[in-house]
Order: C-alpha cells, then sequence, then structure tokens
C-alpha cells in the first residue's frame, strides 16, 4: 500500500484547510459586512474562523501521530520549545519586516492566496509551539493527550490575544 489512511487523513485535513479559506474567500464581502457591523459579530466570525483552522492543524497533529511512532518521542521533541519558540519569532520578524520594506499590502490584495498562506503557517508554528509546551509539562501523558491539551490551550490563547487587540 503506497499510503496508509492517516496519510490520507491528513491530505483531508490539508484539504479543509483550502476548503476553509476558499469558503472564507467566496464569502469575503459578506463577512466584511459582518465585520462592519459591530465588534461583537466581527470577533465572532474571526474566532470562528481561527476555531476551525485550529482544529484542522491539530487533527493533522493527531493523525501524525498514529501514523509516526517518533512523533512526540523523538529526542528532539525534549528541545521543540525553544526551537520552534525560535522559529515562530523569526518568522514572526520576517513578515514584519516584509510588510514594512516589501509591498507585501499589494501582493496580498491581488492574491488573497498569501494571506491565507501566511495565517495557515502562523497558526502552524503557534500550534507547534504550545504542543512543544505542553509535551515538556505532560511528558508522561499519551500523544493523543498532549494533541487535546495543546489544542485547547492555543484555542484559549488565541482567542484571548485577540480580545486583548
Amino acid at each position: 500500500m503506497l499510503f496508509s489512511k492517516w496519510t490520507i487523513y491528513q491530505a483531508a485535513a490539508l484539504a479543509g484547510l483550502i476548503s476553509l479559506a476558499v469558503v472564507a474567500e467566496f464569502y469575503s464581502f459578506n463577512i466584511g459586512n459582518a465585520l462592519t457591523s459591530g465588534p461583537i459579530s466581527s470577533m465572532l466570525i474571526v474566532l470562528t474562523f481561527i476555531l476551525l483552522s485550529t482544529s484542522l492543524i491539530h487533527l493533522f497533529f493527531v493523525f501524525h501521530s498514529k501514523k509516526s511512532e517518533r512523533f512526540l518521542s523523538h529526542p528532539l521533541w525534549n528541545k521543540m520549545n525553544v526551537l520552534s519558540g525560535l522559529l515562530l519569532a523569526a518568522f514572526i520578524v520576517v513578515f514584519i519586516s516584509a510588510a514594512v520594506f516589501t509591498p507585501l499590502n499589494d501582493w496580498i490584495m491581488d492574491d488573497r492566496w498569501i494571506l491565507y498562506a501566511i495565517l495557515y503557517f502562523l497558526l502552524f508554528l503557534y500550534s507547534l509551539f504550545v504542543l512543544s509546551v505542553v509535551h515538556k509539562m505532560k511528558y508522561e501523558s499519551t500523544k493523543e493527550t498532549k494533541i487535546e491539551i495543546s489544542f485547547g490551550a492555543t484555542v484559549v490563547s488565541l482567542c484571548v490575544l485577540l480580545f486583548l487587540l
């Protein structure tokens, strides 16, 4: 067999992310009208998008943990919280630098898929960072438990961050 069923499920999770971006782009005019209608409805739309995106990213992690025996057990995972934190910080610095020194805004206006790719990559890195911190703190737990805890922590922290902004 060329692919395991978990690989197919991972591909389905990635297809779900792409579908979510397509649906968000298809309804972008309606979402824009809802965003201007008030702060509560705009926050709910953004939180729903973040919740669905984060759910699909963590489903990808769950399917990868089923597929790979070394996921969350490789010795590199003991240092992953530092590595993923540095990678996340470097990505944010590169993104801010690109926004300041390049015509990134024009590129995003011309090709909206760039916005979704940046957002998904940022959410992936943040989810990876939270998963690595949970792995460090809950070393004896099962892989699925660590992923479930990291999903909850990611969603709650992103909701609090969005609320504070």
